[in-house]
Formats: structure tokens, C-alpha cells, sequence
């Protein structure tokens, strides 16, 4: 449950930038952990095929392969894995912490963490099967490496750097909102996404109030939002980038996006007819309300929603 963001500190937009450099070495570090765990299991194993779901974007296993696309192990589609076959030596297990490196889930969920860092890559061409080129979601390949033994990055130590990251992405959503609020003197609730259809990049559409109407549109170079004190703490907290400058707020969301973090959606029913729908959004004040408050989206891991209307009593 994300209960603590309204606790959580507004921090300088280059903590994130600190963060995001600190995990990522040590998600590569995992990568290179789980190709020495699942290529004791399968010497000739070249990559750890998944697919993406549909339903919550998450990866799921699918096969392992040698670098020729054979199938060395597959996996059932919706879960029931068996374990692999054969116990892995004890300093090797130590790495995975209170996981079982035995089990496809361990496999899956660090994969899973994987790829909410670093993302991965679809499986080469000289891997695929026949037809998975054409489908609608090509498999992914997360490449297993032939490497020694890593040095001590744990599953543990990812967990604890993955959680870390998130709660400064929290701070910065929080940032966010708190700058756009102050802006617009409080009157500013939601702002206004756009993904791109190959979705890697997150851009900005436009920030409304309460009822949708539209206080700001992106796309005019020469437009700027509004100015704020320079000693004020909201804007110290953006050190040298000048909040006023739509590029700093479009590179604030883009970290966010790009660290796997998600938005919510616009609600149905505003009373403007400038309020957009369909689109994704950063909920900004406790006069905004997301799409639904489905217990996904209450629990998720990687929403940011800095603030929101109380929530409906069923």
C-alpha cells in the first residue's frame, strides 16, 4: 500500500539522479547473478526467454534457450513451475538471501526486478521460434552471461536498493505536485501524460484544476510556468534546474517513467469539456481523483500519486 508518501521528505531532484545511478550497476550485477545460477542448471543456456503480459506489463518466464533458439526448459503459461534439477552449491545459494535459486519463481521474480531497472531487450532473431518475430508482443531475452562468480551483490542488497530508488521516486512526485500547486496557488490537480506508442518515452500534455479546466498547455517553446520564489524550499529543492522551465518538469517525468514508476489515469466525468480522457496522469492535489481505486492500483509497488480525493466509502 502506498500509505507513505505523504511522509516522505521533497528531496532535490538529484537524489533520483544519485539513486538511479546507484542501482543500476547493481541490477547488473543480478543479471550476471541469475546467468550463473540458471547456466549451472543449464551449461549451454544463452537466454532466459520471457514474455510480456498484456494484463500488468510484468515479464513471465517462458523458456530457456541456447544461443540456436532450442529450448533447454520451458515453463507452463500461467505458473505451476517445477522446480530445476538439481540443488545449486551452497555459496552460490547464499547470493539469493532467503530465496530458493532452485525455483523458476526466484528466477521470475528477479527478472522481473531486472527489468524494472534496466528494462530488456527482445531475444535475438538467431534464438526466436518460427512466428514469435510476428507476434503481437515479441519474447524478450535476458542474455545469461558465462561470468565467475559475483562479487557479494546479494538479492537482498538489490531489494534494498530497489526500495530505496522507489521511495525517492515517491519524493520527487512529491515535489512535483507540491511545485505545480504552488504555480497555480493550489489550484493546479492534475498533470496530464503522454505515452508514446513504442512506449519509451513520457511526454507532457497539459495540467488542469479540479473540474479539468485547462491551466497550461505543453508544446510552445517559448511558454514557461509560472515563476516561484528562488529561497523558497520547493525550489531549492530543484538545485540548478529552473522549475519554471517546462524541460525540468519533462525530465523529472521522464526519471520517473523511465525507472519504471506508473501514473494514473484521468477520470470519466470532469465538468469541463476541456478535460482530456484516456490518458495517463500525476494526481497533484486532494481535489483530484484517479480513474478507479482498485486495489492493483492502491497496492501497486510503482504508482505515484502524491495526493488524491479521500476515497469513496462503498
Amino acid at each position: 500500500m502506498i500509505t507513505n508518501i505523504r511522509d516522505a521528505r521533497i528531496a532535490p531532484l538529484t537524489d533520483l539522479d544519485d539513486a538511479e545511478e546507484a542501482v543500476r550497476p547493481v541490477a547488473r550485477s543480478m543479471v550476471r547473478l541469475l546467468g550463473v545460477t540458471v547456466r549451472f542448471q543449464f551449461p549451454d543456456a544463452a537466454y532466459l526467454v520471457l514474455r510480456r503480459s498484456t494484463e500488468d506489463e510484468e515479464v513471465y518466464l517462458v523458456a530457456i534457450r541456447d544461443a540456436e533458439g532450442s529450448d533447454l526448459w520451458t515453463f507452463p503459461l500461467y505458473g505451476g513451475y517445477q522446480p530445476f534439477p538439481h540443488p545449486v552449491p551452497q555459496e552460490l545459494a547464499e547470493f539469493w538471501g532467503d530465496l530458493d535459486p532452485q525455483s523458476p519463481y526466484s528466477v521470475e521474480s528477479l527478472a522481473q526486478r531486472i527489468d524494472a531497472v534496466l528494462g530488456i531487450d527482445f531475444v535475438p532473431e538467431s534464438a526466436m521460434h518460427p512466428g514469435e518475430r510476428d507476434m503481437e508482443r515479441t519474447p524478450l531475452g535476458l542474455p545469461l552471461l558465462d561470468a565467475e562468480l559475483p562479487r557479494p551483490i546479494t538479492w537482498p542488497r538489490f531489494v534494498r536498493a530497489t526500495e530505496g530508488i522507489r521511495t525517492r521516486g515517491r519524493a520527487l512526485a512529491r515535489l512535483i505536485a507540491d511545485t505545480l500547486s504552488l504555480q497555480y496557488g493550489g489550484s493546479a490537480a492534475y498533470l496530464v501524460l503522454d505515452e508514446n506508442d513504442s512506449r519509451d518515452f513520457m511526454g507532457l500534455l497539459s495540467i488542469h484544476d479540479a473540474d479539468g479546466r485547462t491551466l497550461f498547455e505543453f508544446g510552445d517553446d517559448d511558454a514557461v510556468l509560472p515563476s516561484i520564489p528562488a529561497d523558497s524550499p520547493v525550489a531549492r529543492a530543484w538545485g540548478q534546474m529552473d522549475p519554471a522551465d517546462p524541460r525540468a518538469l519533462a525530465k523529472a517525468i521522464q526519471g520517473l517513467y523511465q525507472l519504471g514508476f506508473t501514473f494514473d489515469w484521468m477520470p470519466d466525468g470532469l465538468p469541463s469539456e476541456d478535460a482530456p480522457s484516456d490518458v495517463q496522469c500525476l494526481l497533484l492535489s486532494t481535489a483530484a481523483c484517479p480513474s478507479w481505486w482498485g486495489l492493483i492500483d492502491e497496492e501497486s509497488e510503482t504508482l505515484v500519486r502524491p495526493y488524491s480525493a479521500p476515497h469513496p466509502r462503498s
